[in-house]
């Protein structure tokens, strides 16, 4: 626990079958106005009451957030979303129908009872309801939307288990309920339905070519300003140095990616590498670390967080992160690892 702050209790509970108690403490905290990190089928969410004002600026205040970045609703009843939203096209009970509970956040015209602070100020709000059983009864008995980003520091990689939360926010939260690691391990899809063609502003747990079986035409967004999504930016964060190198997915990756760890270790750098585990071994005098097999791009997903995090207690100068297609789940991994590019980074000055 960081000195002078308050003691944070952590719940084991089981993912399965979770203890009513257990959840039902933690939820009496959402009701207080406390906040609760909770796992969730994508990663953990930091938790407060979202229909309390006072309770959501907790979050960007422990968090050191912008206040400008809309927060998820999450929600445990379908229902719930008619009460929330102001205006629901009928191609959002479609969606609902098929993917929810699950990684699908549906942006929608907001209705009176959403405090500002939740939609960053704008008209519209962010709502999904989570896939995991220790969600969905916290919720509940908390008998209100729960307001969740992800439960680490702005900037940080999202948490998949509880040890990664209480490495950034012990005695910052009030309740860790640990409910092991997550099903997916990386965010929701963001689907902004307020505007036609509907606009994916962040890709996530549901591929693009899931939502264009139902919807028809949507649009992929890269806007990295004020948009209607809880995606923001995060800097680096896997090294001291921040540099981080995304070798993209061509016949030629892997040697690419042996020349620069070569050429960097010649300079006098700690390498770090992060690769699938086919490659694991054509890396020697780098730290290297497996992501998943490169065939099985969700276990790869599920390991990308926690794989970053690992980094950075390996005292690494510069990170050389194997490249997937852009395409379906490797789209996905791609998006969270062009978001850790140090882009000026000068390959040639390092190695004078």
């Amino acid at each position: 626990m960081k000195k002078g702050l308050k003691k944070t209790i952590i719940f084991k509970v089981n993912s399965s079958h979770p203890q009513l108690e257990k959840i039902k403490n933690a939820a009496n905290v959402i009701k207080q106005g406390g906040l609760v990190a909770f796992p969730t089928e994508t990663v953990y969410g930091l938790g407060a009451d979202g229909l309390n004002a006072k309770a959501c600026s907790k979050i960007f205040s422990v968090k050191k957030r912008p206040a400008n970045i809309p927060l998820i609703l999450h929600i445990a009843s379908k229902k719930t979303i008619f009460d929330l939203a102001k205006k629901i096209p009928r191609e959002a009970e479609d969606l609902i129908d098929i993917f929810w509970p699950g990684p699908l956040t549906l942006v929608l015209p907001k209705s009176r009872i959403i405090p500002q602070i939740v939609t960053g100020g704008l008209d519209s709000v962010a709502i999904r309801m989570p896939n995991n059983p220790i969600a969905l009864k916290l919720i509940k008995y908390a008998k209100t939307p729960i307001a969740a980003p992800s439960a680490n520091l702005y900037g940080g990689h999202s948490p998949t288990c509880a040890q990664h939360v209480l490495d950034d926010l012990d005695g910052c939260v009030d309740i860790i309920v640990d409910g092991g690691k997550t099903s997916l391990g990386i965010e929701s899809t963001v689907l902004d339905l307020t505007v036609k063609p509907f606009r994916v502003l962040r890709v996530g747990g549901i591929i693009e070519k899931d939502l264009r079986k139902i919807l028809g035409k949507v649009k992929l967004v890269d806007n990295r300003k004020k948009i209607k999504s809880p995606a923001g930016n995060f800097h680096p964060s896997v090294c001291p140095s921040g540099k981080m190198i995304l070798v993209e997915k061509t016949k030629g990756q892997i040697g690419e990616m042996q020349e620069l760890a070569s050429r960097f270790r010649k300079s006098g750098k700690r390498v770090g590498v992060m690769v699938t585990k086919e490659n694991k071994n054509k890396f020697n005098g780098s730290v290297v670390k497996v992501i998943g097999l490169e065939k099985d791009l969700k276990t790869c997903a599920l390991n990308l967080f926690s794989t970053l995090r690992s980094f950075s207690k390996e005292n690494i100068d510069v990170l050389i992160a194997q490249g997937f297609k852009r395409k379906d789940i490797g789209l996905t991994i791609m998006n969270r690892l062009q978001k850790n590019i140090d882009k000026d980074i000068d390959i040639d000055k390092d190695k004078k």
